[in-house]
């Protein structure tokens, strides 16, 4: 009996603890459930849904998609079949999201969800909607600001640092997936300093050192919050990798934090140019005698450049700028953009095995710099030369030739060829393209009024394809 009442007991005592273990549980639970409902209750009147109205261009989406649900999110392969991701019309809607930055009623959100737009609208955590003006852009970041006259105070969301982030911190998304306002995802920064990715360059982007995040973030975030369980914001929601699941990217808020305050006050970035194309120098290091795989090697020089005029050189390699060592090609933009134009600074230099100073008086960078044979179309395209830094980036080989497409004119006959942003045209009319200039020779030789031009060409890395042009009867 003593030892079946000391059972019982212990049984008793057991089953108590459980009950306690399981109470104290439920309620851990339930005040993480209340802080994840407080942080959406105070976040919420901080973001905006952003709609806009004009001549857009690129929208990205699921065919069949009810008008006004997309935006102009910026995505990238590998593709889904069942996605048209560069469906191009003359006049669209879009919707994107943003977040208040100051009670004067400026509001942050992504290039892509504004430029160009004729007519954009925000509305507010409340009903009221505003119209907005564009304050600045600025394409390399993916960044823009616009402005409301609002009534009275506008609740202002609070930013944080980018600069201490550690992957496997709580993440939260805010912003409008699919224009349903308001909406609220929960995840992790899943990893940091994302760079050369090779589709978002191939789209603008110029400067990446992005967040990686699992929080849920579809078309319709763009522009709205990254923030973390403070409520502080630590990004700005960008990118998705079309076909994966709650991959994400969004720019680091420390990035927003220098360019915001110039598009405030001048309404772009004004930026340092130098006038190179460059590579990462470790892949020349032992051809040319470097001490170390550090600096950037110079493939190209811009005639008219102030890099031309400095005597700047292909083949040298930049290993310092004003004395400050230089690690690879995106240090040497990161550091040449950060300067200001006009600003002389002094080039420490690798040529023939031997340390040569350079003194270079900087332009300024404009978008139109990167791509300087976009301006030339023929039959609805654009291209750019296809550089060896942009064949490793999309994994093709270094004997790989043709050109990449830069634009397909909305309505153009290359639109109608299913030709899109970033393929890389490698034929044309059954004949290798060498370079741009060749494939605007050839495409113009083959473009008789009235019959059809065929293209080869490969897309997001895979096998070749064909498409044929037809070319209109009033093509000259």
């Amino acid at each position: 009996m003593r030892n079946l009442r000391r059972i019982s007991l212990i049984t008793g005592l057991i089953a108590f603890g459980l009950a306690g273990a399981a109470a104290a549980r439920s309620e851990m639970l339930r005040e993480l459930e209340n802080s994840f409902i407080q942080l959406h209750e105070e976040l919420r009147p901080c973001v905006v849904n952003i709609d806009t109205q004009g001549s857009l261009g690129q929208l990205p989406g699921p065919q069949g998609v009810p008008e006004g649900l997309e935006d102009l999110f910026r995505f990238f392969g590998p593709l889904d079949e069942r996605m048209n991701p560069r469906q191009r019309v003359p006049r669209t809607r879009g919707t994107g999201s943003g977040f208040i930055y100051d009670k004067d009623g400026h509001i942050v959100t992504n290039n892509h969800v504004v430029e160009g737009a004729d007519k954009i609208t925000v509305r507010l955590w409340d009903g009221k909607e505003y119209d907005a003006e564009v304050v600045g852009l600025d394409p390399d970041t993916d960044l823009a600001v616009i402005k409301i006259d609002a009534e009275g105070d506008l609740p202002v969301a609070r930013l944080g640092s980018s600069s201490d982030l550690r992957v496997g911190q709580f993440a939260i998304a805010v912003g409008s997936p699919r224009g349903f306002e308001g909406s609220f995802s929960f995840g992790h920064i899943s990893a940091l300093g994302r760079e050369n990715l090779a589709g978002l360059a191939a789209q603008g982007l110029r400067f990446q050192n992005l967040i990686q995040t699992d929080a849920a973030i579809n078309l319709g975030n763009s522009g709205g919050p990254l923030v973390n369980i403070d409520g502080d914001v630590i990004g700005i929601n960008i990118a998705i990798v079309w076909g994966a699941n709650n991959l994400g990217f969004a720019i680091p808020i420390d990035t927003a934090k220098s360019i915001v305050p110039q598009l405030i006050s001048g309404g772009k970035v004004t930026r340092g140019y130098l006038g190179v194309q460059i590579m990462d120098a470790r892949e020349f290091a032992d051809s040319l005698g470097l001490p170390d795989a550090q600096g950037a090697f110079v493939k190209q020089v811009q005639p008219g450049t102030p890099a031309e005029r400095a005597g700047l050189q292909t083949y040298d390699v930049i290993l310092k700028v004003n004395s400050e060592a230089i690690e690879d090609a995106n240090d040497l933009v990161k550091t040449i953009s950060a300067l200001a134009p006009g600003e002389s600074v002094s080039l420490e230099v690798w040529r023939d095995e031997k340390i040569v100073r350079v003194d270079v008086d900087l332009d300024e960078w404009s978008p139109q710099e990167a791509t300087p044979a976009r301006g030339r179309e023929t039959l609805g395209i654009r291209v750019r030369p296809l550089t060896p830094e942009l064949a490793k980036r999309l994994g093709l080989g270094d004997d790989q030739s043709g050109v990449l497409v830069a634009e397909v004119v909305p309505g153009s006959a290359a639109e109608e060829a299913g030709l899109m942003e970033g393929d890389l045209i490698i034929e044309v009319a059954r004949e290798a393209i060498s370079d741009t200039r060749d494939f605007h020779k050839k495409l113009e030789e083959a473009a008789i009024p009235g019959k059809s031009v065929m293209i080869r060409y490969i897309r997001a890395g895979r096998e070749p394809d064909i498409t044929v042009i037809k070319v209109p009867k009033t093509s000259k």
